[in-house]
């Protein structure tokens, strides 16, 4: 992805911002993962709540821009507060806790519905465990990742 579509994205995200009366501005990064859009302002809690629900519909229409702009299918992650770090590290002390409850009681567990991103963490995280396996189950936003015993 060019710079200048990575602005484009960013000015179009400002730019929704602005219209909706959001205290809130995005600015690009690029980093060793790839091109970021970094969101901070007075509303970030707004972007943070439900799950940061905002914040991956932002980043779902960022890539959506970008795609159209390049004609390339890239992915530009969006994350306010260093949020996608901790909700990854929170996943996988989830993921580890729920394979542990799955070997002592021999029981399936199930999440409550997760992104796709969220999902994958997850299953990577578990990928090596031999005593479980993973499956995700379900269609749309009510697709949910299950721990089985192996």
């Amino acid at each position: 992805m060019s710079q200048d579509d990575l602005s484009s994205v960013v000015e179009f995200t400002n730019l929704g911002f602005r219209s909706s009366g959001l205290e809130l501005t995005a600015s690009a990064e690029s980093g060793e993962e790839g091109p970021r859009v970094v969101v901070e302002g007075e509303d970030v809690a707004l972007l943070l709540g439900h799950n940061a629900e905002l914040l991956d519909a932002l980043e779902y229409l960022g890539n959506r821009v970008s795609s159209r702009l390049s004609g390339e299918d890239g992915r530009i992650v969006f994350d306010s507060g260093n949020y996608r770090a901790r909700r990854e590290k929170e996943l996988r002390l989830m993921a580890e806790k729920a394979a542990e409850k799955v070997r002592s009681t021999h029981m399936p567990f199930s999440f409550d519905p997760m992104t796709a991103n969220e999902r994958r963490i997850i299953h990577l995280t578990l990928s090596e465990d031999s005593s479980v396996r993973t499956e995700s189950r379900g269609d749309g936003e009510n697709r949910k990742l299950v721990i089985f015993p192996a």
